[in-house]
């Protein structure tokens, strides 16, 4: 069998991902900003093509008789010679990389040892240039297929004898590392000679034994040993000690996800190293690991409703996405809106805007537009509807509806695409309650001072809420959302708020400060919205709340979203007997069916409802917010 060319270096090096986020320049192309490591676009498809990528996409996602293997044999067929393989790359490097491991299982399954040896160092090669980034990130299942029990049921067949052809890899790993299974008995280590082992290596692998082994693999990750023996652990236990970094990505991705990137490199370090027979038979959780680390940090994937040519160039092409052509038919009547309000009041011209799906928000859209609508802002109200739902009860209320599909990404889409028309947006999550219109508040606030950007924030420390958003038409505000939607469609793990919070320098952190794509000095001038009495939240976290006269509310947010189900907030709110304790707000305010007035007047609800009062009376603070607030920092201090 002829040797198959590896993924080459002038071909990596052209990859996107290893370039990073690079800032946008005149006359690059926007496809290019936004990479299609999926390669389902309709561009990509009208090119001329090696492989129908999205029908093979398709196929592998599709429900039904047959594995991935007997749903691939058509395409893997396609992909027999170099020259194929390298239009391959250049055409989807996470296709070649599936196509790849299918070939190795089926290879090593099979017993032919001259086949998996041909392929099995490309999937390591292409594991390592992808990276977990995108490959957490990408339709194509292929951390879901590296965990196959293909390397079970051929050890077991074998009687644990390793395949013909199969040693000289074991041997090279062998020579490289201390040991692989990092057993030790008797003061003598299965590398053969006497060696202190940082960590007992069988009890953490133990660990992932018990069904509740989280907090157990985080105390034993982050733990002294490995802190101080970091270095001797990946020599000493390779697997292990990329079992504890794939743990540590995990939970640094939730809290401080500067550190992400460090642990994904030491595990694709391993993982290029090792066999992935060897891993599999090691005993480490590591192939499983990578997929259970994927879907617990998850986001968002590499998705996109709007076309990259609509979010970053104002003109529209004729091949409009379904969003843009929704979006087209309503702009002109939410223009003539905001031209109209703004001119009563002086003020900036806005479009409100926000988006829905899913049972918790969708049945909710036509009140959240009747409750705008109560307060005059309703005619310059645009819902990104996510699915059907939210975009049938949108269109039930004649309201201005775009449909999109469920993203987090679309919270920055839709106000960057406003943008570049020319209209500033005011971005309201749907678990906001507005009390009264929000316009004479934020004139009021940019009379203070020349701000591009206004947004929501915590009462008892300067961290940031993007609930609410006020988005300037401004040149510096279009540029710098552009590079966080950006940043945010390369980081499939990032949390919007955070990376809202880091790319304004407002004290969260998602990378080094050199590594972010705006620089300082581009940064918008910003400020807050009043989160003391106006813009306010529900005390579900402990630096939430409100105080004053509740008539003087303009909004309350009801952290209805991510804050809802984290650990730390539902165990403070149990500590402090708060009796908002996750109740359901969203349904408290927006399902009032005894009080039709409080959707077709503006009427504060707490004035017309007791319920509704004691509910808001809860998240208030008792004393006057500090005059000092601590400033936001990192949520939860790192040991990288």
């Amino acid at each position: 069998m002829a040797r198959l060319q590896p993924w080459p270096l002038f071909w990596l090096l052209r990859l996107p991902i290893l370039r990073g986020s690079a800032p946008a320049v005149a006359g690059v192309d926007p496809e290019a900003r936004f990479p299609d490591y999926d390669c389902i676009r309709v561009s990509r498809r009208e090119a001329s093509q090696l492989l129908p990528w999205q029908e093979w996409l398709e196929a592998l996602e599709a429900p039904g008789p047959g594995g991935w293997l007997d749903k691939s044999h058509p395409y893997l067929a396609l992909l027999a010679s170099d020259s194929s393989r390298d239009q391959a790359l250049e055409e989807c490097p996470v296709g070649l990389l599936m196509a790849d491991l299918l070939t190795a299982l089926a290879c090593y399954e099979t017993g032919d040892a001259g086949c998996y040896t041909l392929f099995e160092p490309n999937v390591r090669s292409g594991l390592k240039f992808l990276g977990m980034r995108v490959l957490m990130g990408t339709r194509w299942p292929v951390y879901d297929a590296i965990n196959s029990d293909t390397w079970k049921r051929r050890r077991q067949s074998e009687n644990g004898e390793r395949q013909d052809g199969l040693e000289e890899a074991a041997a090279v790993v062998e020579a490289k590392y201390l040991g692989i299974d990092c057993r030790v008995s008797d003061g003598l280590s299965s590398w053969g000679r006497e060696e202190q082992p940082v960590l007992d290596w069988d009890r953490f692998k133990a660990v992932f034994n018990a069904a509740d082994w989280y907090q157990a693999a985080v105390d034993t990750a982050y733990g002294p040993e490995l802190e101080q023996g970091w270095r001797e652990a990946a020599l000493q236990c390779p697997l292990g000690f990329a079992t504890a970094n794939l743990i540590k990505a995990m939970l640094c991705s939730h809290t401080e996800s500067i550190c992400f990137r460090a642990h994904a490199t030491m595990i694709a370090q391993v993982m290029e190293d090792i066999p992935l027979h060897l891993v599999a038979g090691s005993g480490w959780p590591v192939l499983h690991l990578l997929g259970h680390v994927s879907r617990v940090v998850r986001r968002h994937r590499f998705q996109l409703d709007f076309h990259p040519q609509e979010l970053l160039e104002a003109t529209q092409t004729s091949s409009a996405s379904t969003s843009m052509l929704d979006l087209a038919e309503c702009l002109p009547a939410l223009r003539a809106a905001a031209k109209q309000t703004a001119s009563k009041l002086g003020g900036p011209e806005l479009v409100f805007a926000t988006m829905a799906h899913g049972a918790r928000f969708s049945p909710y859209v036509a009140r959240f537009i009747a409750r705008a609508r109560a307060l005059g802002i309703g005619d310059s109200l645009v819902v990104f509807c996510l699915d059907d739902g939210a975009y049938s009860e949108c269109k039930a209320v004649k309201g201005h509806c775009v449909r999109g599909s469920p993203s987090i990404l679309n919270k920055f889409t839709l106000p960057l695409v406003l943008l570049r028309r020319g209209l500033g947006v005011m971005w309201l999550d749907l678990d906001v309650f507005l009390f009264r219109s929000p316009l004479p508040a934020v004139v009021r606030q940019l009379s203070k001072g020349s701000y591009d950007l206004l947004v929501s924030g915590s009462f008892a420390v300067d961290c940031i809420c993007s609930g609410i958003v006020v988005f300037l038409a401004t040149e510096r505000t279009t540029h710098w959302l552009e590079h966080l939607l950006a940043w945010m469609y390369e980081h499939p793990y990032e949390h919007d708020q955070k990376a809202f919070s880091a790319f304004l320098r407002a004290g969260e952190r998602v990378a080094f400060d050199h590594e972010l794509t705006v620089p300082v000095e581009l940064v918008p001038a910003w400020s807050f919205l009043d989160p003391e009495t106006e813009f306010v939240s529900a005390r579900h976290v402990e630096v939430a709340g409100w105080t004053g006269d509740p008539d003087n509310i303009v909004a309350f947010h009801m952290l209805h979203g991510d804050s809802d189900d984290t650990h730390a907030g539902r165990q403070f709110a149990a500590r402090n007997g708060l009796g908002v304790g996750y109740t359901p707000l969203l349904d408290l305010f927006f399902n009032q069916t005894e009080l039709p007035e409080l959707y077709t007047t503006p009427v504060l609800p707490h004035r017309i409802s007791e319920e509704l009062r004691e509910a808001l009376m809860r998240s208030r603070w008792p004393s006057q917010r500090p005059t000092s607030p601590g400033r936001c920092n990192e949520t939860v201090p790192m040991r990288f």
